[in-house]
């Protein structure tokens, strides 16, 4: 009797709990199209609090977005530059021509100056080859805040040893260069350094005593990296309001038959003069579009439909969008891994040449067999992981225009 009991009463508790969801969910779907949140500890739906673009800018960026981005990277470095000590080995600061009290706008001022003067395409100097790595070597160095610190202290066997091709590097660096109004500044260096090659800070002896600092300088290097990720972010999104309202027909909510040819045709010709400076920019420039596509087609959706974001129209392109997303981590972790397999297949040839004291023979000026075959994976890994920087940033820029009510 008493299980015959407790059988009725689930059965009576589950169909009562899903008469309620049903007779809820359109309640909650007209609610949340209007843009309200359940809040669970109060038990009912809370009005949402207007979100103003201009009042996040102002806390954000504060009318010095640069100034703030250069003070985070000379406190990575360890103060100031006025204040920051000497390096014990000023090597990489010599290849940029700089003082070990450069800030960070200094070092990439200078890189763009001497890779374009020594870029072994530029010029017919014998020791070009050199000097280019030398530099790309010294920017990979010096513009990523944790290995700075470290030559600073141990000189460059505290640098690491991960480093990227100067060619593939400044390809990739000039190409994201050229996108900055659009896209903000890809740090590169962070992105592709430690990452992927797995540059090391050290050989190993005394590694206990320094794991507390070295957790603490990762923990406040993630703190800084993700506030230079929102100044970007929001400095992005100021750039794309200023553009949208720049049109012809101005007002996000006015659509107008012949604003929109010009406002295309100025989109076209400012990406056409992007593809005269950089043909290698073509497919960041087609993952700007894309994004930006479908966001706009996503919004426009969910306006259009009575269900908003749960239409048809809408859903069928958040999947595509997560789709992408999905098929391009995968495609990121398949080049990422292909290229540290072929690393290491570099570095023990590297090795069994210098046990055996070969020179490798040819003309020193000659890639190893083994680097060149890998060239073109590691370019094509560090274009992924730009085009998933680009997307992911992106996103978030839309996301903050859209939700903008000011």
């Amino acid at each position: 009797l008493t299980g015959i009991f407790f059988s009725v009463t689930g059965v009576c508790t589950g169909m009562f709990q899903a008469v309620r969801g049903a007779l809820a969910t359109p309640q909650a779907l007209c609610m949340v199209r209007r843009g309200w949140r359940w809040d669970r500890s109060a038990c009912k739906w809370s009005e949402p609090v207007a979100y103003s673009l201009p009042e996040e800018a102002q806390q954000v960026l504060g009318g010095g977005s640069e100034a703030a981005e250069e003070d985070d990277d000379d406190a990575a470095t360890g103060g100031a530059p006025s204040r920051r000590r000497s390096a014990v080995d000023t090597f990489y600061y010599d290849q940029l021509g700089l003082t070990p009290s450069a800030s960070h706008g200094d070092i990439r001022k200078a890189y763009f100056q001497q890779s374009k003067r020594w870029h072994p395409d530029k010029t017919s100097e014998p020791k070009a080859k050199e000097k280019f790595q030398a530099i790309s070597e010294a920017y990979q160095v010096l513009s990523d805040p944790d290995r700075r610190r470290m030559y600073d202290v141990q000189g460059r066997q505290g640098a690491g040893e991960g480093f990227i091709d100067a060619r593939v590097f400044f390809s990739v660096l000039l190409g994201a260069d050229a996108l900055e109004p659009y896209i903000g500044r890809v740090r590169l260096a962070e992105m592709f350094g430690d990452a992927l090659f797995g540059a090391s800070t050290g050989e190993g002896e005394g590694e206990g005593a320094e794991v507390d600092v070295d957790l603490a300088h990762t923990a406040q290097d993630a703190e800084r990296s993700k506030r230079r990720q929102v100044r970007r972010q929001v400095r992005l999104a100021m750039a794309l309001i200023e553009r949208l309202d720049a049109r012809p027909g101005g007002d996000l909510t006015e659509s107008s038959a012949s604003a929109a040819p010009d406002f295309r045709g100025v989109a076209f010709e400012e990406a056409r003069g992007l593809l005269k400076k950089d043909k290698s920019v073509e497919r960041f420039l087609s993952e700007i579009g894309w994004v930006y596509l479908n966001r706009g087609e996503s919004y426009l959706a969910r306006a259009d439909s009575r269900f908003g974001s749960f239409g048809l129209q809408a859903l069928c392109l958040r999947l595509r969008r997560g789709g992408r997303e999905v098929s391009q981590q995968a495609n990121t972790a398949k080049l990422a891994l292909r290229s540290y397999m072929k690393l290491r297949t570099i570095v023990n040839e590297a090795d069994e040449q210098a046990g055996t004291g070969a020179d490798g023979g040819g003309d020193e000026d000659e890639l190893p067999a083994s680097l060149t075959d890998a060239l073109p994976t590691f370019m094509e890994t560090f274009w992924s992981l730009t085009a998933h920087d680009i997307t992911g940033t992106l996103n978030k820029v839309v996301e903050r225009v859209l939700a903008d009510a000011s």
